[in-house]
C-alpha cells in the first residue's frame, strides 16, 4: 500500500520547516558568499576547468533572492574558510542560476539551494549533498568525503585515533583484506558511515579494546562510546544486499531521535517504527535508558525513536493519535500503514515503561488491533438519498469484497479542484447504474482518501484516481483485494460509461440504462405536469363556481 507516503508527508514537511527555521544565518542575509571567503564563483566559462583541477568540489546552485540561500550563504563561507586551512584540496563553489541558467539546467536544478558533490571533474556522476547546512557540519561532512571509501590504518596508533574520532556509527572489516563486497557497500554508503579495514596485525589489540573475540569476526558495526557493544555480522554468507541491509539496521541506535538528518533512515527501513512523543527533555530522559534496553531486546525487529512534540506534534494525527495528550507511544508499520497506539484516555499523563514494554510484546504476539482512521458510516437515510456509495475505513473492505459486482471507485481529496469538478458527473454515473440499489450489477463509489485508512492495490499519486474492480477479478496477494483497472481517459460521462462496459466483468451497458433513466425521468416529468394541470383545472373550477 502506498498511502503511507501521504501520511508521512506531514512529518517530512514539519521536519523540513523546522530545520530551515533553525538554520544558521539571517533570513535577510546575502546568498552570495563573502567575496573575501574561500568560496569560488563558478560560471559556464570556468566550471569545467575548475572541476578538472580540483579532485573534490561541493557546489551550491543558488538564486540571490532565495531566503534559504540567504540562510546558507554565511555558513557556506565559514565552511570554505575552515576547509581552506585544514584541507585545502577540498573546494566549495557557487553557481548563480539567475546568471547561468543553462548550466543549472544541465544539472536538473529545480529548487534552491541545491548542493552537489563532484569528484575528479566528473560532473555527470555528481552526488546530491544530504549533509548538514551549518559551517562545522558542512566541513566535517566534506572531510569524510575526501577520505577513501575504505580507510586502512597503517599502525595501531592510526587505527586507535581513527576509532576515537568517530562521532557516528562506523563499520569495521576484520581478519581479511578489503574485498569487492565491502568496497561496493562502502562506495554507496560512504556519505553516511565510515568504513575501516583492520589488518590481522591489529586483531589482538582491537579485540582487547572492544572486549570481543575477533578470531572469527568478519564485519562489525560499532557505536561511538559503546565499543563493548560492537555488533558482529550474523549472516551466513555476505553479499552486497545482505551486508547493506545489516548495516542499515545495526547502525541505528537502540533508542534514537527522529529529526531532519535521521528521517529517511527510519522511514525507508522495512522494520516497524515505534514513536515516543515527549514535550520536555526531562520526559525523554526519564525513559531513555529503558527504551534503549527495549530497543536492544527487539533489535532487528523494530526501531524505537523519540519525537519532540513541540516541533513535530502534528505527526501524531497522521498515526491516529491525539497530539494534545503527550507523552504518547505508538507503533507504525510503514509499509502497510498500520498504526497501533497505547490508549491515551487510560494514560492521560503518558504510559509508564512497563505499559510500553507490554504493549510492544503484545504487538509481536499479534494481540493488538490497528487503529483505523475512518469517517462515520453513512446512515440509512444518506445511503438512500445518495446514488454514489460512500466508502469509509469501516465499510471499505466489506463493500470491495463483494466480488459479484463491478465496483468503480473514485479516490479523492476534499481540497482537490479536479475532484470537485468531477463530482456531479460521478453522481450522474451512479444514478444511471442504480448504484445504491441492491439489484445493481455495478457499484459507483467514492472515498475521501485523506480521511480514511484503506488498502489500495495501486500506487495513488494524485487525485482523483479512478479504479475499477471487476467482478470475480484476480486477487492482489498483498491487500486481498481484486486487482483494479485504472481509468486514464477523459473524465466525461460517456467515456466513464464505456469504460465500465469494456473493462467490467459483467459488461453492463450503461448506455441502455441511461436511455431507460431518461425515459423514466421524462415520464415522471410528464406525470408531474399532468398532475399540475389537474390541480390548476380544479382550482379554476372552484373559482368559477364561487363566482
Amino acid at each position: 500500500m502506498q498511502f503511507w507516503k501521504y501520511s508521512t508527508k506531514v512529518l517530512a514537511t514539519l521536519l523540513a520547516v523546522v530545520s530551515v527555521s533553525q538554520a544558521g544565518g539571517p533570513a535577510d542575509g546575502d546568498a552570495v558568499a563573502d567575496p573575501n571567503s574561500a568560496v569560488v564563483k563558478l560560471t559556464s566559462d570556468n566550471f569545467a576547468s575548475f572541476l578538472e583541477e580540483n579532485p573534490l568540489v561541493l557546489t551550491e546552485f543558488f538564486a540571490p533572492w532565495c531566503g534559504y540561500c540567504k540562510m546558507l550563504g554565511p555558513e557556506f563561507s565559514k565552511a570554505a574558510d575552515s576547509l581552506n586551512e585544514s584541507h585545502p584540496k577540498i573546494k566549495l563553489a557557487q553557481v548563480d542560476c539567475t546568471q547561468d541558467e543553462e548550466l543549472c539546467m544541465e544539472f536538473g536544478i529545480r529548487g534552491y539551494p541545491t548542493l552537489k558533490i563532484i569528484r575528479d571533474g566528473d560532473s555527470k556522476q555528481a552526488e546530491d549533498y544530504q549533509g548538514p547546512r551549518e559551517a562545522s557540519g558542512i566541513a566535517e561532512h566534506m572531510i569524510k568525503q575526501s577520505l577513501p571509501a575504505v580507510q586502512i590504518p597503517e599502525t595501531w596508533e592510526d587505527l586507535e585515533k581513527l576509532i576515537e574520532e568517530q562521532t557516528k556509527p562506523f563499520v569495521l572489516q576484520v581478519n581479511s583484506a578489503t574485498d569487492d563486497i565491502f568496497q561496493k557497500v562502502a562506495n554507496v554508503k560512504r556519505k553516511d558511515f565510515s568504513f575501516i579495514n583492520v589488518g590481522k596485525d591489529f586483531i589482538k589489540q582491537l579485540g582487547t579494546k572492544l572486549n570481543k573475540d575477533l578470531k572469527k569476526a568478519s564485519y562489525l558495526v560499532v557505536h561511538p562510546k559503546q565499543l563493548a557493544d560492537a555488533i558482529g555480522f550474523d549472516g551466513k554468507k555476505a553479499d552486497v544486499e545482505s551486508l547493506t541491509k545489516w548495516i542499515d539496521v545495526e547502525t541505528l541506535p537502540y533508542f534514537g531521535e527522529m529529526d531532519r538528518d535521521t528521517y529517511m533512515s527510519y522511514m525507508t527501513s522495512p522494520l516497524p517504527l515505534a514513536y515516543y512523543f515527549y514535550k520536555t527533555a526531562e520526559q525523554r530522559e526519564a525513559v531513555a535508558d529503558d527504551l534503549a534496553k527495549l530497543g536492544k531486546q527487539y533489535r532487528g525487529k523494530i526501531n524505537i525513536v523519540g519525537l519532540d512534540a513541540n516541533l513535530y506534534g502534528r505527526h501524531a494525527e497522521a498515526i491516529n493519535m491525539d497530539p494534545e495528550v503527550v507523552p504518547l507511544f505508538a507503533i507504525q508499520l510503514i509499509e502497510d500503514n498500520k498504526k497501533y497506539g497505547i490508549n491515551q484516555k487510560e494514560y492521560p499523563e503518558g504510559p509508564s515503561v512497563k505499559v510500553i514494554e507490554k504493549f510492544v510484546k503484545d504487538y509481536f504476539d499479534g494481540k493488538l488491533k490497528p487503529i483505523v482512521k475512518s469517517e462515520e458510516l453513512p446512515t440509512a437515510e444518506e445511503i438512500a438519498a445518495n446514488p454514489v456509495v460512500k466508502l469509509v475505513g469501516h465499510n471499505y473492505n466489506d463493500i470491495l469484497n463483494n466480488s459479484e459486482k463491478d465496483i468503480f471507485v473514485k479516490y479523492y481529496a476534499p481540497w482537490c479542484g479536479h475532484c470537485k469538478k468531477l463530482a456531479p458527473t460521478w453522481e450522474e454515473l451512479a444514478e444511471i447504474f442504480g448504484s445504491n440499489k441492491g439489484e445493481t450489477g455495478v457499484i459507483i463509489a467514492d472515498i475521501d482518501h485523506t480521511a480514511n485508512d484503506v488498502d489500495v492495490p495501486f500506487e495513488i499519486q494524485g487525485y482523483p484516481t479512478l479504479l475499477l474492480f471487476p467482478a470475480n477479478g484476480e486477487i492482489d496477494e498483498k491487500t486481498g483485494l481484486r486487482k483494479p483497472v485504472v481509468f486514464e481517459g477523459q473524465r466525461e460521462l460517456d467515456s466513464l460509461i464505456d469504460f465500465v462496459k469494456e473493462n467490467g466483468a459483467l459488461k453492463v451497458d450503461g448506455t441502455e440504462l441511461q436511455a431507460k433513466l431518461k425515459e423514466a425521468r421524462e415520464a415522471a416529468e410528464e406525470a408531474a405536469g399532468d398532475a399540475k394541470d389537474e390541480v390548476e383545472e380544479a382550482a379554476e373550477k372552484v373559482e368559477h363556481d364561487e363566482l
